[in-house]
């Protein structure tokens, strides 16, 4: 049973890693809404060359860390369900691929900015235009991210809830915060605007998570094991 609870301090500490490669790597990124409304955008985006590959390195570093979470909870979750444990170690293994795929946009923006640059602003039109293409591309992907997020962190909260491996009533708040997330995700891809609450809460529920794994671990009790 110490065992257990190890795995679950061992679990706290990669989502506390993840959050801070994740944490720096979102303020550095530096694409927004406004940027892109910038007269001058792919010149800033040039000017912020170091920091926005910095962003891209944190966001693979952080993506990688949360491999390693499914991979440290797989044996955990398999006692209880071993179907479910394959679809959370998936679902990271998908998004990560997902985050590479995102990345790669963003580095193709940062290359338009050099050509723009070297060519000395020929067509200020035509690469702003390519250059606001390849910030959309880059949020579709986050989009799609943030839902296969919410999806395995669904999965992983409801094994919790059911194995009572941390107390119930703090799986069902991470839950409705996932819920939160999924939901507003999907308004924007259908053009509605959401507040920021929806997604700054799910931070205040990842740090709960976090310190309450590594101060306590998991409850270390017996999961009645199953095959399916």
């Amino acid at each position: 049973m110490n065992s257990i609870k190890k795995t679950g301090r061992v679990t706290g500490i990669l989502f506390l890693l993840m959050i801070l490669a994740g944490m720096p790597g979102t303020y550095l990124r530096g694409l927004s809404t406004s940027l892109v409304a910038s007269p001058n955008f792919l010149s800033e985006v040039f000017e912020n060359l170091l920091q926005m590959k910095i962003a891209i390195l944190l966001d693979l570093i952080a993506g990688a860390i949360g491999i390693g979470i499914a991979i440290v909870l797989f044996p955990i979750l398999k006692l209880y369900k071993k179907s479910m444990a394959f679809w959370y170690l998936g679902l990271w293994l998908v998004g990560f691929a997902v985050t590479i795929v995102s990345n790669i946009t963003h580095l193709s923006l940062l290359s338009l900015s050099q050509e723009f640059h070297k060519l000395g602003a020929p067509d200020v039109g035509y690469f702003k235009t390519l250059g606001a293409l390849k910030v959309e591309e880059y949020y579709w992907a986050h989009f799609f991210i943030l839902i296969l997020f919410s999806v395995g962190a669904s999965l992983l909260y409801y094994t919790l809830f059911k194995t009572r491996l941390i107390p119930r009533f703090l799986s069902i708040w991470f839950i409705v915060s996932v819920a939160l997330v999924f939901t507003a995700t999907w308004l924007q891809i259908f053009d509605y605007s959401v507040s920021f609450i929806f997604y700054g809460q799910n931070g205040v529920h990842l740090l709960v998570l976090t310190f309450w794994l590594i101060v306590k671990g998991f409850n270390s009790h017996q999961i009645a094991p199953q095959t399916t």
